[in-house]
């Protein structure tokens, strides 16, 4: 019986451990995507402030 335990043990531990790896697979993933949404926000804020200064620029020439 305690060879029953053990062997029942072990299937546990081998379960539990895939459960580890595939939840630290998820989780690398979530990361990878959130930095990747950081980068288009950032990019973003870069494109508003090009478009803010081409339209300074449209309206200070309209203006002459």
């Amino acid at each position: 019986m305690s060879i029953e335990l053990i062997n029942e043990y072990k299937d546990q531990v081998k379960s539990l451990g895939e459960k580890v790896e595939e939840l630290s697979k998820q989780l690398k993933d979530k990361d990878s995507k959130i930095k990747r949404q950081l980068i288009l926000l950032e990019q973003k804020d870069t494109d508003i402030e090009k478009i803010k200064k081409t339209l300074k620029e449209i309206k200070e020439l309209t203006e002459i």
